[in-house]
């Protein structure tokens, strides 16, 4: 399966080398911020960069994310919502990337059912428009303060042959604000028919600190036995900026998937 780092466009030959050296693809994190998106010369400035150097052929964006709700009910927030989407999938497809990554932007602890019913609504309008709009490119719903699977299950139910659609798993995610290590098992059983993508990084069970693979309290035996059984097809980032961070968390990975068997 495929596995990726993010690039820092500050350190790029030193980005190049540890990836060529161990095969790795990229995952674009500079596009997440709204300051860069409306920023037509940065926005040019950061795709020529990274142009002028020798990219890894496999590819992904992480899209805007923050205050994203294109499942809001107020058709200016929606509007804006949609113009950050359209910007993130832009500057994936001029950097030619095979998948852009968005959040699910839900309030989870809100049980009304009429959000709820309405969140699964406009997201499968929207992801099935969008995917129409852009073929070619994966579009991939990533779960966030999400505490359960259950509506983005049923999002990838509605959207299920959609081939553009899919769901990113952010292990990390699944198993602070599910509610632990536990929680992590239920995400991954649900949504396994569904993932494409997962993002991997560690944390002390309580805040999302994107610390380095092997440096927190995930329990990562558990992850590798749910991830050989459920989403071995699916391909991996190294959610974890700086390089001694990247590196650290390959070693550990490698590592941890000799031990089960695993090959990357």
């Amino acid at each position: 399966m495929p596995v990726s780092v993010i690039p820092d466009p500050a350190k790029l030959p030193e980005c190049i080398e540890f990836s060529a050296q161990h095969h790795l693809g990229w995952e674009f994190n500079d596009f997440i911020y709204p300051s860069v998106l409306d920023n037509e010369k940065e926005t040019a400035r950061l795709i020529e960069l990274y142009h002028s150097h020798d990219m890894p052929r496999v590819r992904s964006l992480h899209g805007a994310f923050l205050d994203v709700t294109v499942h809001s009910d107020d058709p200016r927030i929606r509007d804006v919502s949609d113009l950050r989407v359209h910007q993130s999938i832009q500057a994936a497809s001029a950097l030619q990337c095979g998948k852009v990554i968005f959040h699910t932007g839900l309030i989870p602890n809100f049980r009304d059912k009429a959000y709820r019913d309405n969140w699964v609504k406009k997201n499968t309008a929207c992801w099935t428009a969008k995917t129409r709009q852009y073929p070619g490119i994966d579009l991939l719903m990533e779960n966030m303060f999400d505490m359960a699977p259950d509506l983005l299950l049923r999002l990838a139910q509605e959207l299920d042959g959609v081939s553009g659609f899919g769901i990113c798993l952010d292990y990390s995610h699944a198993t602070i604000f599910g509610g632990g290590q536990q929680s992590a098992d239920v995400f991954v059983k649900a949504l396994a028919p569904y993932v494409r993508h997962i993002h991997l990084n560690d944390c002390d069970l309580v805040h999302d600190g994107h610390l380095p693979i092997g440096s927190g309290l995930i329990d990562w035996d558990r992850f590798a036995g749910l991830f050989a059984e459920h989403m071995h097809r699916a391909s991996i980032l190294i959610e974890v900026t700086g390089l001694e961070g990247q590196k650290r968390s390959l070693d550990f990975l490698l590592e941890l998937f000799a031990r089960h068997g695993i090959t990357l």
